[in-house]
């Protein structure tokens, strides 16, 4: 008996050790941005050694993927074993993909492909070889800090001083918090607040939390993201299913909580514009930042069709586009990833991600479903889909994560026994021997 209950002990100790690693790897990954990894290595400036322009955290990721496969037996069970096998299916086309386009325009954009949406489905299966009340702890570690870097970008705002490195000229002050650039600190608050909906918190601390995102919002001075995070909170309330109520009790609940957000986001918003929060609102939308965005469009004008099917080096991009536009930035994921992976391969790459994530999101409650929506559409008037940032890596964690949500207990009886669900399990130390 004591000698089972020690073996338990230990099993339980290796558990934790190897979910803290897990959980430290994947914020390291997400909130150490590449102006913080810029200052020990060439990580996206011109030059260093090839290995060094992916991020630390990316080979920790395989690194621990890996021993985990080795050394941990896991069990899925049911829909995690689709999942399962969507991961390693993404992983290996997109990796078949990479090795094309390698091929087709040399390496210059495979960064993002591997650092960015190959590291994604890695990190994804990481956290598949958890149990689901340790997916639940990572993915609650990541929306604490998620948290932190709005109340840090806040305080940025109303220091007027930013906690990490930014050297990117800007016209006015914007935070950062721990995402490295204003857009990206709008999009992962815009994310983090559909999530927040799914913690395990009490009500009264997820609506605090909330309130706190869109003041954080404010501050990012991204604009659309803002504009889209309020639409995402009345989504929300909305959309999501009102557990223990009736339809009609549901509906009236609903409405009179609408209201009440209404009422007091404008005042918030009253609020936030005399702090000076809003400052980017007072002018036209249309400004120069936003005609960077329809202007690059133009750069298919100053390159050749071998270009556009083919693809062409990133520097050659950049060098065009501040040429014959005057733009210092591709401010466009649809333009880049034409342009440098080519036509055939950018829309094999396209497909290949759309698909990946529609089965992802197949399985995930309708808060993450909102939540994962307005994210990719604000990413999308950006070029944040095509860097290598850490977006597709925290939307593709925070989505496995929330498969693993118990199901809503429902009212209504069971009408008959489920049918048995398939079985995948390690049957020893080695990943290679599979039972289903």
């Amino acid at each position: 008996m004591a000698r089972t209950m020690q073996q338990s002990d230990r099993e339980n100790a290796i558990e934790i050790a190897f979910l803290f690693l897990t959980i430290v790897i994947l914020m390291v990954r997400v909130f150490v941005p590449a102006s913080v990894l810029n200052l020990l290595v060439n990580y996206t400036e011109e030059g260093g050694f090839f290995l060094v322009k992916f991020h630390l955290a990316a080979y920790a990721i395989l690194a621990m993927l890996l021993l985990t496969l080795c050394t941990r037996p896991f069990v899925l069970m049911g829909a995690d074993i689709n999942l399962f096998r969507t991961l390693l299916r993404t992983a290996a086309m997109l990796t078949m993909v990479t090795a094309i386009a390698v091929i087709v325009s040399g390496f210059g954009a495979t960064g993002f492909l591997i650092d960015t949406y190959l590291v994604a489905t890695l990190a994804g299966l990481l956290l598949l070889t958890q149990r689901h009340h340790s997916r639940l702890i990572a993915a609650e570690a990541i929306i604490v800090f998620g948290v932190l870097s709005a109340v840090i970008g806040i305080g940025e705002m109303l220091m007027q001083q930013r906690l990490l490195p930014f050297d990117e000229g800007e016209p006015v002050f914007r935070p950062i918090g721990l995402a490295g650039h204003p857009l990206a600190l709008g999009a992962h608050i815009v994310l983090t607040i559909g999530f927040v909906t799914l913690c395990r918190w009490p009500l009264w601390s997820r609506i605090a939390v909330t309130l706190l995102l869109f003041i954080g919002l404010a501050a990012s001075g991204a604009r659309l993201a803002m504009i889209a995070g309020a639409a995402e909170i009345l989504l929300l309330l909305i959309l999501s299913r009102w557990h223990g109520l009736s339809a009609q009790h549901e509906k009236l609940a609903k409405m009179m909580a609408t209201l009440f957000v209404l009422v007091l986001g404008g005042g918030l918003l009253a609020t936030l514009f005399f702090g000076g929060f809003l400052d980017r609102f007072n002018n036209t939308l249309v400004d120069d930042n936003f005609m960077a965005r329809v202007r690059i469009y133009e750069v298919f004008r100053y390159v050749s069709w071998q270009d556009i099917f083919l693809g062409m080096d990133a520097s050659d991009l950049h060098a065009t586009t501040k040429a014959n536009l005057d733009l210092n930035f591709i401010e466009s994921a649809p333009v880049y990833i034409i342009l440098t992976l080519g036509l055939p391969i950018a829309l094999a790459f396209t497909v290949v991600v759309v698909s990946f994530f529609t089965r992802l999101l197949a399985g995930a409650p309708v808060q993450a479903r909102i939540a994962a929506a307005v994210f990719v559409l604000v990413d999308l008037s950006n070029n944040g889909l095509a860097t290598k940032n850490p977006d597709i890596i925290l939307l593709t964690v925070l989505l496995v994560a929330s498969r693993s949500l118990p199901a809503p207990i429902s009212s209504k009886p069971r009408r008959s026994p489920q049918p048995r669900q398939p079985v995948l399990s390690t049957t020893s130390s080695s990943p290679a021997r599979l039972s289903v």
